[in-house]
């Protein structure tokens, strides 16, 4: 864990990433945490979080190109200081437009903070290592919306509490970043490699199979944290807005288990064993909540154990990107995390359609845990596709 010939210490660079990872739950949690007391002294904000994902989306799309030729540091700073500049939009300001602009800048930082995180620890870690650092990234996420979460509910009589003490935290750590040697670009000035030219890396089979395992997964994560709630309080002798609401933390807990455990897990028994092991486990989650959707303890069960079982596709997937995007892991993350965003959107809207009055009088949410059920299936179904073009990829291509 000491320097490495390059340099720079990889140790402090995994921490740097790992933190950048839980400002990202910061923001993935924000509207989450936030918006009931918004709500209540900000007119209009309720129209807002569509300007968060779409900050999101396009400080993903942005940041891909940019990192492989001009490095991780620099990247990392403005992208945590855009985050606790929109935090401080919402301490700070009082018209609608500046909010617009803070939702905007939160999700920006956050979707660049998310691929560049994934970048940097699958660039200075090995095959061998690569996948648990991921797995530990990804339980730093957890970290962080959790964190966020708590402290949401702690000062939930002034939501100005903790965005002043995020913002801080946020900001003094981001500055304290400039003192760590990050790893060089991977590019230089002579390679011609614009953001056109990473879109054109789809034409590897690799990226194409994970970019539409990621959407699937993508509708799964979306859907499951999103509409889960709206669920068990819709359903015949519902388990009421308190316990639906608090069924979240425990989804959030799982995942942040199933990440910690998950590099035991790839120790034991691989990759593909791991994948399919915790996507069964995520699939019985989804079936204790169709049979249980008025149980209290069946929602906290069910969701810990989504939690648990969703929370292990992108360590596992993008350890098999790492592998082979080399040159371009930063463009190969943003475009992948991109496709997972749109599967996002797309599941928001259509499982959305569930849950309108009309629907719901028909009693088609009874039906939601089905949808998570065939999204867990077309993970699996796409996952051994993955694995092989990866094979594959490695033994044909030796400098992407």
């Amino acid at each position: 864990m000491g320097k490495k010939e390059n340099g720079y210490p990889r140790a402090l660079v995994a921490v740097a990433a790992c933190l950048g990872c839980a400002f990202f739950g910061v923001t993935m949690f924000f509207w989450g945490a936030m918006l009931p007391s918004l709500g209540e002294s900000i007119e209009g904000v309720q129209n807002l979080p569509w300007i968060l994902t779409l900050g999101i989306i396009a400080g993903t799309i942005i940041c891909g190109a940019v990192m492989d030729r001009y490095g991780y540091k620099a990247l990392l700073i403005f992208s945590s200081l855009a985050l606790a500049l929109g935090l401080c939009g919402f301490i700070f300001c009082h018209s609608l437009w500046l909010f617009v602009v803070s939702a905007f800048l939160i999700g920006a930082g956050g979707g660049v903070l998310n691929s560049e995180t994934i970048a940097i620890i699958s660039d200075i870690y090995g095959d061998n290592l690569r996948g648990t650092m991921l797995s530990i990234l990804g339980a730093s996420y957890c970290i962080g919306s959790l964190l966020w979460t708590v402290i949401c509910r702690v000062w939930s009589y002034d939501p100005m509490i903790p965005m002043q003490w995020s913002a801080a935290v946020i900001a003094v750590l981001s500055l304290a970043f400039i003192f760590i040697p990050f790893p060089k670009a991977k590019l230089t000035k002579e390679d011609k490699f614009s953001l056109i030219d990473s879109i054109k890396l789809f034409k590897y089979h690799i990226l194409a199979v994970a970019g539409f395992l990621f959407f699937f997964q993508g509708v799964l994560e979306a859907v499951s944290a999103n509409y889960s709630t709206s669920y068990y309080i819709s359903a015949e002798n519902g388990v009421g807005t308190s316990v639906a609401l608090t069924s979240l933390i425990f989804m959030t807990v799982g995942m942040a288990i199933g990440r910690f455990t998950l590099p035991l897990c790839l120790k034991t028994a691989g990759k593909k064993v791991a994948m399919f092991l915790f996507m069964a486990i995520a699939f019985a989650g989804a079936l204790v909540q169709y049979f249980l959707p008025s149980s209290a303890m069946g929602a906290f069960v069910s969701m810990t154990l989504l939690g648990f079982g969703i929370g292990v596709t992108a360590p596992v997937i993008f350890d098999y990107l790492g592998q082979v995007f080399k040159r371009h892991s930063g463009a190969a993350v943003s475009l992948s995390v991109v496709v997972a965003q749109v599967g996002m959107l797309v599941g928001n809207f259509l499982v959305g359609k569930m849950f309108l009055p009309s629907s719901v009088e028909n009693g088609f949410p009874r039906y939601f845990p089905l949808v998570m059920c065939l999204m867990i299936l077309a993970v699996c179904i796409l996952f051994p596709f993955v694995a092989k073009a990866s094979d594959s990829a490695k033994a044909k291509y030796k400098d992407l």
